[in-house]
């Protein structure tokens, strides 16, 4: 069983020029600091079928940085006999009148997710470990729990000890035929079993991954996307130098700065503008 801790709403916008353009979803992905955009949690079980609640954990604590590497840790509440780990972001996925309107994907969509990972696996018997990557699609089932895992719109990839490279995906569904989904979310899972002798552990270690949406155009280029008179990169993001830094305007009039650290009401002003008015969510 899977809960949502947090919603996230960012994504890329610029579009590869091409038939299918690729839309970049991850959103500063070698970022782990405890502002950055990823996030970590657990689901807790006691006994190994049982779940009992899930944690809230701090990125920088489960996650270290070597050079171009990242190394994701399980964790340990030293209590359940069963933790699934989680690193992931997320993004809004439910149909509109939900409280996750999905405002990135279109209906066929191909989300995919890829980059190499190797895994270690410790314990007395840690045969039984889940150690992977996943793309995922929560939503409703049919008792009516919330946010759980979609299987038609899952896919997973288990990571094994020698680095390799993987690649997933999944496509969009059409939310007005079923409007059960509510999130999805790109990232890594360990699993860890408690065998009566101590709690397994494991770590995952990726490098060079890479979220994005294909998305079928019409063979025409796509035009370039300016805010303010500024080309907006292939992250979304513009630098307006002195004026606000660098903006993450994907979801312009709502825009991210990052100086701020916060979201902004601030439509585009325009080429060559002596100032812009800007709404700020309290």
């Amino acid at each position: 069983m899977n809960k949502r801790i947090r919603n996230l709403t960012l994504a890329g916008l610029f579009c590869a020029a091409a038939a299918q353009a690729n839309i970049p979803l991850l959103v500063d992905p070698d970022d782990f600091s405890a502002d950055g955009n990823w996030f970590a949690g657990a689901n807790q079980f006691q006994p190994a079928t049982t779940w009992i609640g899930f944690a809230t954990l701090e990125v920088p604590d489960r996650v270290t940085v070597d050079g171009d590497s990242f190394t994701f840790s399980s964790w340990d509440d030293e209590t359940s006999d069963r933790i699934e780990s989680f690193l992931f972001q997320e993004f809004d996925a439910g149909p509109a009148e939900s409280p996750w309107p999905n405002e990135i994907f279109e209906t066929g969509d191909v989300i995919v997710f890829r980059g190499e990972a190797s895994a270690t696996r410790t314990g007395n018997d840690p045969s039984n470990m889940i150690v992977r990557a996943f793309v995922k699609m929560l939503g409703y089932n049919e008792m009516g729990w919330e946010f759980q895992t979609k299987p038609n719109h899952t896919e997973f990839h288990n990571i094994g000890p020698a680095n390799e490279a993987f690649e997933l995906s999944v496509t969009f569904p059409d939310l007005e035929a079923d409007d059960s989904f509510q999130v999805l979310q790109v990232g890594f899972e360990i699993t860890t079993e408690f065998d009566g002798a101590d709690m397994d552990s494991g770590t995952i270690t990726f490098r060079n991954i890479e979220a994005f949406i294909e998305r079928e155009g019409n063979g025409e280029p796509v035009p370039e996307v300016y805010y303010a008179g500024i080309l907006v990169d292939a992250d979304g993001n513009v630098d307006t130098g002195e004026f606000l830094g660098v903006l993450h305007v994907a979801h312009e009039p709502w825009v991210y700065v990052f100086d701020l650290a916060r979201w902004v009401y601030m439509p585009d002003p325009g080429e060559a503008f002596p100032g812009a008015w800007a709404f700020m969510v309290r």
